[in-house]
């Protein structure tokens, strides 16, 4: 019937475990949670409590394989022909999180679902503000507004999928460095014309980052965008700052985008790590950071 399929790198899922198992058992349906942990040196004794659940399997690797890499290997391992992927850092909302998927492959004539994220109401402490601010402003997305643009608010973190359509496109492996291989799945979902069907059914991200780490890791997965589009990976228009980075060059302003990053950055970020980061500041952060990576690279090669 049903294959939960969690990565884990230096995270503790022991409560998300307890609370999948319990609202599997309390249904009369076959399943399996298969869990990796990608060569974490974190929680190890912690998650070992996993293996002691029924249908419940934990599995180490030794070698850190990446994000795109561990979720095709958690298929691999799978015997059910309904996946759902969970990040590790989450929790679902109700204790009929299961149930009201299992509702929906049933009601729906549909191969993908999408359930949603949310955040918690209360504000985190200031270091870690500018993460919860940017989950509730850009991730929280109602399921009437994500029916809109089925694409366009796709999360990794909680969607259930039939292994036919999976192994159609899965992820691309290819992609090694950190961010958006989710985006280029969706995107490959896209382009082969494979409807998504969301549905309100979300599990709230806990795994809310100290602020710089945040900031950090922006920066990271931007790198690998470049790298991505550089090569052509990313075919499609869902990315708002692709978007713009295009018209920017297509005006011949991206020069000028990346100088004014290097001239505010210092400033910018005073404002991303206070208590009240603005989004919009945010936004042109990352888009100027975007053109400045384009632009040196462009004028290394032009060297």
């Amino acid at each position: 019937m049903i294959s939960i399929l969690i990565p884990i790198f230096n995270y503790n899922i022991t409560t998300l475990v307890a609370s999948i198992h319990k609202q599997l058992e309390e249904l009369d349906i076959d399943y399996e949670i298969i869990c990796i942990c990608d060569a974490s040196n974190q929680f190890l004794n912690e998650n070992k409590l996993i293996d002691t659940y029924s249908n419940t399997q934990l599995i180490l690797l030794k070698n850190n394989i990446g994000r795109s890499k561990i979720r095709n290997l958690l298929v691999e391992k799978s015997k059910f022909n309904w996946l759902l992927f969970l990040d590790a850092d989450v929790l679902p909302k109700t204790n009929a999180f299961i149930k009201t998927y299992i509702y929906s492959l049933k009601k729906y004539n549909s191969k993908v679902f999408c359930g949603g994220l949310i955040y918690e109401i209360e504000r985190p402490e200031k270091e870690r503000m500018l993460r919860w601010v940017y989950g509730k402003k850009r991730e929280e997305i109602s399921a009437e507004r994500r029916i809109k643009r089925p694409y366009q608010f796709v999360t990794g973190a909680n969607f259930l999928i039939n292994k036919s359509i999976f192994n159609t496109v899965k992820f691309n492996e290819s992609i090694v460095n950190y961010g958006y291989e989710d985006v280029v799945f969706i995107e490959d979902l896209k382009l082969n014309s494979i409807e998504i069907t969301h549905i309100d059914n979300p599990v709230f991200h806990l795994g809310i980052e100290r602020n710089l780490v945040f900031l950090n890791k922006t920066k990271e997965g931007l790198g690998n965008l470049f790298f991505l589009n550089s090569k052509n990976t990313l075919k499609g228009d869902n990315l708002k700052i692709l978007r713009t980075y295009r018209l920017l060059r297509r005006f011949q302003l991206n020069r000028i985008a990346a100088l004014g990053f290097n001239v505010f950055d210092k400033l910018l970020k005073y404002n991303l790590l206070s208590s009240s980061p603005s989004i919009f500041l945010f936004d042109i952060y990352k888009l100027g950071y975007y053109c400045s990576i384009n632009y040196s690279k462009k004028f290394k090669t032009d060297i």
